[in-house]
């Protein structure tokens, strides 16, 4: 099977090294990552990787609404800089976390900023949303052609809203941890469904760093929900990452 990780964090690895896990992408048939962004200082990084492995490491730029107090008074002119520079960069990851932060402002602004640029050079968005979905109410309309919410935890009600806009989602390992997210895949159809690891975080195994190797247990859990082929689910999910990841 071929796999398609859609959101990971190559440049935040502690006990592994991400020259190593590009190395091994291929022991697991992992074909691209999508390597995501959080802060300013991030962008450098990813750029490095991206350059040295430009058949393997799709760069996103983005600023992740807990560190937008790092950022600079020119953040938004850099930003665009870079998704100029890199024609195949995706926007993100950014979004909104009523959770981490009850206070709308100013990450409601900022997300506003990367949803415009992702509109104006036409690359898909790459959005964390926790808690938030109130706060998304008055910006659905807004969504760029294509747009995933990442490491989805949400409730039918959450995807059947989402899903009225055209949305992607992307399932992490998280996922097999929440009886209510396998519920929501119910009514979400095959072809807007995402692999992604959010490496390192969300490890499946305690003290250990997520990898791309744990693609496959993902793929399994929502292929059983589903009742579906894992292999023909799983050609299904690639398929789905080739288009997403492409600029319209």
């Amino acid at each position: 099977m071929q796999f398609i990780d859609t959101h990971i964090h190559l440049q935040d690895y502690k006990q592994k090294c991400a020259t190593d896990i590009i190395e091994e992408m291929s022991e697991f048939g992992v074909q691209k990552l999508l390597c995501v962004s959080a802060t300013e200082e991030d962008w450098a990084k990813v750029a490095i990787l991206a350059r040295n492995n430009p058949q393997k490491v799709v760069p996103a730029f983005g600023l992740h609404p807990w560190y937008l107090e790092k950022r600079s008074a020119n953040w938004l002119s850099i930003l665009e800089d870079m998704l100029q520079q890199f024609p195949n960069a995706l926007v993100g990851e950014c979004g909104l976390d009523k959770l981490k932060n009850p206070e709308a402002e100013p990450q409601r602004e900022v997300f506003i900023k990367h949803m415009e640029l992702a509109q104006k050079f036409r690359r898909p968005l790459l959005i964390h949303a926790v808690k938030s979905f109130v706060w998304l109410d008055e910006l659905w309309d807004k969504m760029p052609q294509k747009f995933v919410l990442h490491s989805f935890g949400g409730s039918v009600e959450q995807a059947k809203i989402a899903l009225k806009y055209g949305a992607y989602f992307s399932f992490s390992g998280g996922l097999l941890k929440s009886k209510k997210t396998l519920s929501a895949l119910d009514v979400i159809p095959n072809d807007k469904i995402l692999l992604e690891t959010d490496g390192p975080y969300q490890a499946l195994v305690k003290e250990k760093e997520s990898g791309i190797e744990e693609l496959p247990q993902i793929l399994k859990a929502i292929a059983e929900e589903k009742k579906e082929n894992m292999e023909k689910l799983g050609e299904q999910i690639y398929q789905n990452s080739l288009e997403f990841i492409k600029p319209w």
